[in-house]
């Protein structure tokens, strides 16, 4: 505070001096050309100084500035901390002193409720987060990037504006290595409306255009991945979308197949299963959790057994089960309770058909994965761990995530196994290729051409050694 006054008493003073200076050329009548001059290098020197004294600016750590923003308020400062984008919408960035996770994710008790905690890590993030208004930064940033010595204007509490665009650090891309040699690669991910038919629900939210970009992304993220199996959500329509691809992945049809419900219903959302069947081959028929095949979520829980082949193509007689989840989405509201209840319900019906799986395959190592639209701590998750089965990701890859939302971070994306099969999980982690980026990635506004953002929600990329 010292320093701005220093500061605004120097400016004056100095307009006050060049104030006189002026005056004094003035009033000897007819001015020299060398005076003249002089008049205006002096004109520019008091704007220029004035400009100084405007936009002083007072260097403050993130706990000064927490802890009393009216005092700042309207003035410009600098930030001494180095400062974590933690989301970025529109012309918005929120920005943190650490990564933010949503309460749900680490508060204890809420599986049975509301927690004392929860309320607690919902105030600490509204505390620690700050919301910079800036001039197309969204773009350049990524989540996760640091943002070092930043200069702006405090309009409110958490509010900051800068009329520049901002530098920062970004973090380096997330490298995914090859599955170790034996090794069965299994991916589980939310593909984000991956539309082949565009009439109906897609209709407004898809054109020829996007799609065909859209399946050059994925196409490029599913390279990559180096999976035996991919099971994805949100395929839409039935053995279109799968087929369509499957015909961009494997132009040849010689490595890759798929396994689909085959719904003809356009506006069904529904999951699929693409394998490699030079590594792996599906067994008995696909089982569906939900009896009722009018129902809008019948496709959304699905099993499939698969085999492991030898070099030969010839079957090892190790098995193991997948299970392909797509529970209720989240509505907007605290902890998106509204529709928790349906969460719970799909939960229900997933644990339910288990049994029905284990008989049908003849195995009992089942591996479970989909998107849950559940942190950790919710009802839904709980229950799953409750029965049984080891909650893979939060071991595997502690304090990570795959999904960000308004600048929380955690995992929606699950991965369970039973002991028989947990045993034989070599690694689960999620893959960053598409939270950590600007939701324009997957817009196609940008007609961004690499595999990022191809959709919202991070892979889960598990390597198992069947026995």
């Amino acid at each position: 505070m010292q320093s701005r006054l220093k500061n605004n008493e120097v400016a004056s003073r100095s307009r006050a001096v060049v104030a006189r200076q002026a005056h004094n050329l003035k009033v000897g009548g007819s001015i020299p050309s060398s005076a003249t001059t002089m008049k205006k290098h002096l004109l520019f020197l008091l704007l220029l100084i004035n400009a100084l004294s405007v936009f002083a600016v007072e260097r403050v750590s993130f706990s000064q500035l927490r802890a009393d923003w009216s005092k700042y308020q309207n003035h410009a400062i600098q930030l001494t901390d180095p400062m974590v984008v933690c989301g970025s919408f529109y012309d918005s960035l929120i920005l943190a002193p650490q990564r933010l996770f949503c309460p749900e994710e680490c508060a204890e008790g809420l599986a049975d409720g509301d927690s004392a905690m929860y309320f607690q890590r919902a105030e600490q993030n509204r505390a620690e987060s700050i919301v910079l208004h800036c001039r197309n930064a969204y773009y350049k940033v990524r989540t996760g990037d640091i943002v070092c010595g930043l200069k702006a204007r405090v309009t409110s509490e958490r509010h900051l504006l800068t009329g520049k665009s901002i530098t920062t650090r970004h973090t380096a891309k997330d490298r995914l290595p090859r599955p170790k040699k034996g090794a069965l690669r299994v991916v589980g991910a939310n593909i984000e409306n991956y539309f082949a038919d565009l009439g109906g629900y897609a209709h407004k939210r898809t054109t020829p255009v996007q799609q065909t970009l859209k399946t050059r992304k994925v196409v490029k993220a599913l390279r990559a991945m180096h999976a035996d199996i991919f099971s994805f959500c949100e395929m839409q329509v039935g053995d279109k979308a799968p087929q369509m691809l499957l015909d961009a992945l494997d132009k040849k049809g010689s490595t890759y197949d798929y396994v689909s419900l085959g719904l003809s219903d356009k506006d069904r959302i529904g999951g699929s299963f693409i394998y490699n069947k030079k590594r792996v081959r599906p067994y008995a028929e696909w089982l569906s959790a939900l009896s009722d095949t009018t129902s809008h979520y019948y496709s959304r829980i699905l099993f499939q057994g698969f085999e492991e082949l030898d070099k030969h193509g010839n079957g090892t007689g190790r098995k193991f089960i997948i299970s392909l989840s797509h529970f209720k989405s989240k509505r907007p509201g605290r902890g998106g309770y509204d529709t928790n209840a349906r969460r719970v319900e799909n939960a229900d019906s997933m644990l339910a058909a288990i049994p029905q799986a284990v008989i049908l395959y003849g195995d009992s190592d089942i591996l479970l994965l989909g998107d849950y639209n559940c942190y950790t701590q919710e009802a839904p998750i709980q229950k799953v761990v409750r029965a049984g089965y080891a909650d893979l990701l939060p071991h595997g890859s502690a304090n990570d995530y795959s999904y960000n939302y308004k600048g929380e971070s955690g995992y929606l994306d699950r991965c369970f196994g039973n002991p028989s099969m947990a045993s034989q999980v070599l690694r689960v982690r999620p893959w960053h290729v598409n939270t950590d980026w600007y939701y324009q990635h997957g817009a196609y506004k940008m007609k961004d051409k690499s595999l990022h953002r191809y959709a919202d929600h991070d892979p889960i990329i598990v390597d198992i050694r069947l026995q």
